[in-house]
């Protein structure tokens, strides 16, 4: 998410300076490979990059020979990091022992290829799906769907909140702060957030504009305040609803709200986080993070180490499923 803000925020420069760049994007990949397919770097003439499409082996590689394979169009780059590929030997060290194909782009402001899609993407909170082919021969490379940076709503403006909204616009999340107390919900305490907004009970759809993308965090410290925030939330589709305090507590929340507590149990992540012996707002913050994009990518959070398949593989279908069905753009 955060490597989409960044190219958008770079792209824009080169569009008012009426420039070109060069737009690499991860198209296939075989064995192991630091990116999957849909990674993007963007590159301009003077240098500056956005964007990653691997662990920065192969940017330095890009950055100097990007605009010259590009001149006269799109071309397919192929890395090979096999013990018995060409980079072997060629002082890139690198450990992926996979092959990763890479496809370079001339991009304009007239011919700006999928950038323009990525922002409609973000702004519009709609998703798309992109079929690429191959700029040689026409076969099909890969299908992607774009879709829009996760929404973060915070619900409660105490200390403790400020971190986590930080962690959050770290990950290119987009940050909403919530909190019926205007002395509270206060802009300057929360720079890092798009919007901070004193909450209007009854009045949550209006003000959150909640989506297929949007997770939710409860953390007032208010009984009351928490009461009247899941009562809202009970029947909102949410990738994500966590309850800050103990399962207790929580049970008796849904219990008074006139929920049904072993259903919505099973959904609301009380207490909120990864164990990880989190101890301090920014600890906290981080466990909350990672407790997220677990559940983002239907992950449970556990060690690597542990995992016995692909450590990219899925454990089973995304929350999101249902919002995956946007319109199909050929490039």
């Amino acid at each position: 998410m955060k490597d989409v803000a960044d190219i958008l925020a770079l792209w824009e420069r080169v569009e008012k300076e009426r420039d070109s760049a060069v737009l690499a994007t991860v198209v296939r990949t075989q064995g192991s490979s630091y990116r999957l397919p849909g990674a993007r770097l963007l590159l301009t003439r003077t240098g500056q990059r956005a964007g990653a499409v691997s662990g920065g082996c192969l940017e330095d590689d890009l950055v100097k020979k990007a605009w010259w394979l590009t001149q006269t169009g799109p071309v397919v780059r192929r890395y090979d990091t096999t013990p018995d590929g060409e980079l072997v030997t060629s002082g890139y060290g690198l450990g992926c022992n996979g092959i990763i194909h890479v496809l370079l782009e001339r991009v304009t402001p007239e011919s700006p290829s999928v950038l323009p899609l990525l922002r409609e993407v973000s702004l519009e909170r709609r998703s798309i799906m992109i079929r690429h082919r191959h700029p040689q021969d026409g076969s099909e490379l890969f299908i992607e769907t774009l879709t829009p940076p996760v929404r973060l709503l915070v619900f409660g403006a105490g200390d403790d909140a400020v971190p986590v909204s930080e962690l959050a616009r770290f990950l290119g999340w987009q940050v909403l702060v919530l909190d019926g107390r205007a002395h509270y919900a206060r802009q300057e305490k929360f720079p890092a957030a798009d919007a901070v907004l004193v909450r209007r009970p009854g009045e949550l759809a209006a003000q959150a504009h909640i989506d297929p993308w949007t997770a939710a965090v409860i953390m007032t410290h208010s009984y009351s305040q928490d009461l009247e925030i899941l009562r809202e939330l009970a029947n909102q589709s949410l990738i994500y609803l966590g309850v800050l305090g103990p399962r207790k507590r929580t049970a008796q929340l849904l219990s008074e709200a006139g929920l049904d507590s072993e259903q919505l149990g099973a959904y609301v992540h009380s207490p909120m986080g990864l164990d990880i012996g989190a101890e301090g707002a920014h600890e906290v913050a981080l466990s909350v993070m990672a407790e997220i994009q677990a559940s983002i990518n239907a992950r449970s959070g556990g060690s690597l180490r542990e995992r016995s398949g692909s450590i990219h593989s899925r454990e089973s279908e995304p929350q999101d499923e249902r919002a995956w069905a946007g319109s199909i753009v050929c490039a």
